[in-house]
């Protein structure tokens, strides 16, 4: 889990990282016109990613498995004019302060035990 610098389609994720053992659920969220974790040249991009071994593919009475994985991208979190609308509200531009939060937005993912 982290900044990977890379988007989950990148070849350094999606070939050499994420190979048999593992599942990325990021793919499937990533869409370089519409949506990510950050916005550069704009263009998204989805480098905060989470990446589950397999085994937490597996439903088991005794332990947890992936439900979903998904971007925390509110509106609170959002530029919501001019230039940068629609962008992770920043805590800096350069060197001046905006108040905000980060330039990226938060992923997160959600685990479920079987009942």
């Amino acid at each position: 889990m982290g900044d990977f610098n890379d988007d989950p389609t990148s070849i350094s994720i999606h070939k050499y990282l994420v190979q048999d053992d593992f599942y990325n659920p990021m793919e499937s969220i990533f869409d370089s016109e519409k949506t990510g974790s950050l916005k550069y040249n704009g263009k998204w991009n989805l480098f905060d990613q989470i990446i589950f071994s397999k085994n937490f593919l597996e439903k088991n009475h005794d332990s947890f498995s992936f439900y979903y994985a998904a971007l925390f991208n509110k509106k609170l979190m959002k530029f919501y004019r001019a230039k940068f609308k629609g962008n992770p509200f920043r805590t800096y531009i350069g060197r001046w302060y905006q108040g905000g939060f980060s330039d990226h937005f938060p992923v997160y993912a959600f685990l479920k035990k079987e009942a």
